[in-house]
């Protein structure tokens, strides 16, 4: 598991149910779920859906505009409503129980690309833990298109993501995120990991090695060699972990092989 899967496999763990269930700020709109109880009053107590033009069919009141309110906001509009109308001192709950309303696509290199509904407010890397985190290959950049055309696109590297929060966006309705996949080295023969590296500007031999559990006390390290397209590079390791050589720069799709040495 590479660092950016780790880091978003720990948001999953630390989340129990709807991560932001809690958040008072939703907006409700169509599509929503509601649950509304009032205290000793079964008839007036129930579930509901908002439909495609933002009202619920509430019992004795009628059609009753729901979009644009918070969970709270409704409670105080059926509150004063049945109170002037019904029921002396109503005691109303409003609660969200599914959210739909507000989508934003997650593609590219997640588990579960597609639709995530935000149920409050959201960042990038909430909504990448909501479809499930990133797959098991290298992570090059994250883009956001925004709904709101006027707001420019924006793309962040892992590195930003990860290390800076003023990075960590908001989103909102319609915001497209995109994962794409990173370019990668591939390490194989005698080393602890096998398989590939994402490649990162200024990666060198050493430090794919490291990423691949470094070498196995197998391998022969005077003779590895890197194939890059029709080229094979020769690279003495023991002379480059003792300094006495460089450690070569890496380039996108190169292979490290190091064989098995021969007693």
């Amino acid at each position: 598991m590479n660092l950016f899967s780790l880091f978003i496999a720990l948001i999953v763990m630390f989340s129990t149910g709807d991560a932001w269930a809690d958040d008072e700020s939703y907006v409700l709109g169509a599509g929503d779920s509601l649950s509304i109880q009032v205290f000793e009053e079964a008839e007036l107590s129930g579930n509901f859906t908002v439909g495609e033009d933002g009202v619920i069919d509430y019992p004795l009141v009628g059609r009753v505009s729901v979009s644009g309110h918070t969970a709270k906001g409704l409670d105080e509009v059926l509150t004063s409503t049945l109170a002037a109308r019904y029921l002396k001192d109503p005691q109303v709950q409003v609660e969200v129980t599914e959210y739909r309303s507000h989508p934003v696509q997650v593609l590219g290199a997640v588990k579960t690309p597609g639709l995530v509904h935000l149920s409050g407010r959201s960042t990038v890397l909430d909504v990448i833990a909501k479809a499930g985190g990133v797959t098991a290959g290298g992570v090059a950049e994250v883009r956001i298109k925004f709904a709101e055309e006027t707001t420019p696109d924006v793309s962040v590297s892992l590195e930003q993501l990860m290390g800076d929060s003023s990075q960590n966006i908001q989103l909102s309705a319609g915001d497209v995120v995109h994962i794409s996949e990173g370019m990668v080295v591939y390490v194989s023969g005698e080393v602890n990991k096998p398989g590939a590296v994402a490649f990162t500007k200024g990666l060198t031999v050493t430090q794919a090695l490291s990423k691949s559990g470094g070498m196995k006390k197998t391998a022969r390290t005077r003779d590895a060699y890197i194939l890059r397209a029709d080229q094979r590079i020769s690279v003495n390791l023991k002379r480059v972990l003792k300094g006495k050589a460089a450690d070569i720069a890496l380039e996108p799709d190169d292979q490290i092989v190091l064989q098995e040495s021969v007693f």
